[in-house]
């Protein structure tokens, strides 16, 4: 039976406005750090960012 962590990962990009400002090689290493300490869930609203999320 799969389960979630009870500690969460929010996934709201910052900054919003300016997609060039984001850094995704610190983004992949913070949830990978995220995932390898056994954690397993990942806020994703749609607030965040108003667009679909995968």
């Amino acid at each position: 039976m799969l389960s979630n962590s009870k500690l969460g990962y929010g996934l709201m990009r910052l900054p919003k406005d300016n997609i060039g400002d984001i850094d995704l090689t610190q983004i992949q290493y913070m949830v990978d750090s995220f995932m390898k300490t056994g954690f397993n869930y990942f806020d994703t609203a749609y607030v965040y960012g108003g667009v679909r999320l995968q």
